[in-house]
């Protein structure tokens, strides 16, 4: 499992067996000595927002403001990441070396059915992604809580 700490925002508008929960997206960047000087630092900072909003089950007596700990099997994550970013290259090579190689055609008409098969593998994943909603494989869970809110409370010193 990975796990990850998680702000609860509150419970679900549409089920009240669920939680809104808030998470900070980590970068490797963070902690490397190169991180002034490189291009996926850049990146980074004009990706903009760094926080995840997503729902969870309730499977513990949390409440606003609580901090909790989510985790996603790792099976299902390294399954996510194959459809996503795999799928759709292999597609894009694979029809676009059938064309080239397989038919014969011109290197203009490989560089289009290459986009094309880029196209129909970024369908093929998302068809994916809607059929398997529900599966269990792909949903991050509630472990346990990290804080209370109550607790969070008690380390702010009064300021008065």
């Amino acid at each position: 499992m990975i796990e990850e700490r998680a702000l609860v925002l509150g419970l679900s508008e549409k089920d009240s067996s669920r939680v809104h929960v808030r998470t900070q997206r980590q970068s490797a960047c963070d902690s490397c000595q190169l991180k002034n000087g490189c291009g996926q630092r850049a990146m980074e900072k004009l990706g903009g927002n760094r926080s995840l909003d997503f729902e969870v089950a309730r499977t513990l007596p949390v409440k606003p403001g609580d901090v909790v700990m989510v985790a996603i099997p790792e099976q299902g994550l390294l399954t996510a990441a194959a459809m996503m970013y795999l799928f759709p290259l292999l597609t894009m090579i694979g029809l676009a070396a059938l064309v080239k190689s397989g038919l014969g055609w011109s290197d203009p008409a490989a560089a289009l059915s290459g986009l094309l098969g880029l196209a129909v593998g970024f369908l093929g994943a998302r068809r994916y992604s809607i059929r398997h909603d529900q599966d269990e494989r792909f949903a991050p869970r509630m472990t346990g809580v990290a804080l209370h809110a109550q607790a969070q409370m008690a380390c702010v010193p009064d300021e008065t």
